[in-house]
């Protein structure tokens, strides 16, 4: 019986995270894996889904428990997202970092799906990142360019896909209504925002939590904001997964601090303005080099969707250019996942 050790910064109430352990399980579900699937959990998650697989929690800090696993386990899998970085934290690279050593000592097969790396604060985060790519047992399809390109000088066995989370909305019914939705993590002037948003008179607000630890209180001021000095119908922000995406798939514009709320945006085909940091850019132009809707602060807000606008982008083909990547990138995972079982 084979068994996967799949790890991500999953079960922490992060929307986009959550997103990307889905797909993982629906494409592992889908070429009938049969085997057991170790996964490392801080929280619980439960999967109302039925998987051809069994599920075995482990403790995500309980690192007995992980080496055993990993041991016991055939592949690694890193499923998901920016997990070799330093900005954050030193000590979140370090937690990945061990995970892809055992699995080197072990002799294991590694798999690094959906993947980008960066950013670093610490030159020796990336001396380290180089070794575990240096891995002759490593295979990787990453999400965006930059990555790509300083993967493949040191592992040959690497390609470029697009990210994956949206995979479980591909058959995800919705229509378009007279809706914003917005999703804010940054710091922001909620009274330019508020204006902003007054001028679309027929339209009401939807405010999405997408990582519960972090966002709540920004999107609750910006309600009290909107409610206070405007007649719009705006709502609690919303927390629940299935809801988020309910709401973004119906929005016709979406301004969003994070990337897979800006993702779904795309996906759902809605006009959609992101954030400009460096892995959402990278993420975001990976599935077409020509969109630059991207705002550094709340003032440039405004101007990011009246470019979007004038511009006549179309949205639309940029859903369909998606969609069509993100097939030809589950294909490929699904090809290598079963070239390693």
């Amino acid at each position: 019986m084979k068994k996967i050790f799949l790890i991500g910064f999953y079960g922490y109430g992060n929307y986009g995270d959550d997103l990307l352990l889905k797909s993982i399980m629906i494409i592992l579900n889908e070429i009938n894996f049969d085997g057991i699937l170790y996964l490392p959990l801080e929280n619980d998650l439960h999967f109302d889904e039925k998987f051809s697989f069994q599920i075995i929690k482990i403790s995500r800090m309980n690192f007995y428990e992980l080496r055993r696993s990993i041991k016991d386990s055939d592949i690694i899998i890193f499923g998901g997202g920016n997990l070799f970085q330093s900005e954050t934290s030193y000590r979140s690279f370090m937690y990945y970092h061990y995970i892809a050593s055992l699995g080197i000592k072990f002799s294991k097969i590694i798999l690094l799906l959906s993947q980008g790396f960066g950013s670093f604060s610490e030159t020796r985060s990336i001396r380290k990142l180089k070794k575990i790519l240096a891995y002759p047992k490593l295979y990787a399809n990453l999400r965006d360019k930059t990555s790509f390109n300083f993967a493949k000088k040191i592992n040959n066995n690497i390609s470029l896909g697009v990210d994956i989370g949206p995979y479980l909305f591909i058959n995800f019914p919705f229509k378009k209504t007279n809706k914003i939705s917005v999703c804010l993590k940054e710091e922001h002037d909620l009274d330019i925002l508020t204006d902003f948003i007054s001028a679309f008179e027929d339209f009401s607000i939807s405010t999405l939590v997408i990582n519960s630890s972090q966002d709540a209180l920004r999107n609750y001021e910006l309600v009290e904001n909107i409610r206070k000095k405007t007649k719009l119908k705006a709502d609690f922000p919303f927390k629940e997964s299935q809801k988020i995406t309910e709401e973004i798939s119906q929005s016709k514009i979406i301004i969003s601090d994070r990337l897979h709320s800006a993702l779904i945006g795309i996906f759902f085909g809605g006009h959609t303005i992101t954030f400009n940091n460096v892995k959402n850019k990278r993420v975001l132009k990976n599935i077409r080099e020509d969109y630059n809707f991207f705002y550094k602060n709340t003032s440039e807000i405004p101007f990011a969707y009246y470019d979007a606008i004038s511009s006549n982008y179309n949205f639309r083909d940029m859903s369909v250019i998606y969609r069509e990547k993100l097939n030809e990138t589950i294909l490929n995972i699904k090809k290598l996942i079963q070239s390693v079982l």
